[in-house]
């Protein structure tokens, strides 16, 4: 079986739907299943990724309160042509099919199955615009569609009233397994970890503002990872702030960290970062939003914050910090509910689709 993957976004700024692609990709080589990744021009490339075609220049568009790299160029349907009948896939898995021209471009020309893979749980701008209306075409072509969580299917659905399948993200439970840093979380500060880039709607403001407008008890340490601060002054506070950094360092401070706090205001349709906090046994306080309110569950295996509230933040701090048995509860809880998530179980789902659609009939 050979597989063709669509990615809408340029790889120089990864995110969650890179994360996906790159760790299915990861799946496919080991169940030794033949595939390419097809993304829009890039500066850089993945060394490690050698089947990685690039087609058409990437522009930076606002989406959903994100920056999303994306390509509209119409001039690149020659191209994807060509890549179609030279590799010949048996399955071409869009993931999400209408953000940019590279994916429609997939969907019109191809005629192997079609897979589709939404992500987001608000979308390309053109749905509002009531260019859904206009894809109805293309997204007849489809022959199988997966969307990641309940909010993303909430989503889709308003526009494209068909049958999803559910399967979320994943995590790669060996890679933080085979991670374990000499680092343990001791520490006379309560260490607390920041991953986002640097957008609105991460809701970094107001982790930033109850570190500051409150006292802590406590030595507090903040790392913001994902962007550079404007200030990184606070009273009392220590913030580190190392900006973009790699997989490995970033695995590495997830574990190495007390809290993980998540404190988005709204457009997450999953969270992998929550599941990536789990298996490394980092408590995590997120806000109570569609997207994260599926993977954490209050009390259980998270802390769940209202958005735009400092002294929510400051009061599940404390609570992290003065109740050792809850503290240890979640982080085991959390070490439970990540198995179920683990890519090898979860890129098995995803090939029963591929071979679902391709025993279909035309």
């Amino acid at each position: 079986m050979r597989v063709c993957i669509v990615c809408p976004y340029g790889i120089d700024f990864p995110g969650g739907v890179w994360n996906h692609i790159s760790n299915l990709s990861n799946q496919l080589k080991i169940k030794k299943i033949d595939h390419l990744i097809i993304t829009p021009e890039s500066k850089n490339k993945p060394a490690s990724y050698n089947n990685i075609y690039q087609i058409g220049k990437s522009y930076n568009i606002k989406s959903g309160g994100s920056i999303a790299p994306i390509t509209l160029s119409p001039f690149i349907s020659n191209k994807v042509k060509n890549i179609l009948n030279t590799y010949n896939p048996d399955i071409v898995h869009i993931h999400e099919p209408f953000a940019g021209s590279l994916p429609m471009f997939f969907l019109n020309h191809s005629k192997s199955k079609i897979v589709t893979t939404f992500h987001s749980n608000n979308g390309t701008q053109l749905y509002r615009f009531g260019l859904s209306k206009l894809f109805n075409i293309l997204e007849k072509k489809i022959d199988e569609r997966i969307v990641v969580s309940k909010s993303a299917e909430k989503y889709i659905k308003k526009h494209f009233k068909q049958k999803y399948t559910i399967i979320p993200n994943g995590i790669n439970s060996e890679l933080y397994k085979t991670n374990i840093i000499k680092i343990q979380k001791k520490s006379n500060k309560l260490k607390i970890l920041f991953i986002g880039r640097e957008d609105k709607r991460k809701g970094l403001k107001y982790l930033m503002n109850s570190l500051k407008n409150y006292n802590f008890t406590f030595p507090v340490k903040l790392t913001v990872i994902g962007h550079k601060l404007s200030t990184q002054n606070i009273e009392n506070i220590e913030i580190v702030n190392p900006g973009v950094v790699d997989e490995k360092s970033k695995i590495d401070l997830l574990q190495d960290s007390d809290i993980l706090c998540a404190p988005s205001l709204q457009n997450e349709s999953f969270g992998i970062i929550l599941l990536e906090a789990m298996v490394s046994s980092t408590v995590i306080i997120a806000s109570n939003i569609e997207g994260y309110n599926s993977v954490v569950k209050n009390n259980e295996n998270g802390l769940l914050i209202h958005p735009r509230n400092p002294k929510e933040i400051f009061e599940a701090i404390n609570t992290v910090y003065f109740n050792k048995n809850l503290k240890e509860k979640i982080k085991a809880n959390g070490l439970k509910f990540v198995k179920e998530y683990d890519w090898n179980i979860i890129s098995d789902r995803i090939i029963d689709i591929y071979l679902k659609s391709k025993n279909k009939s035309n």
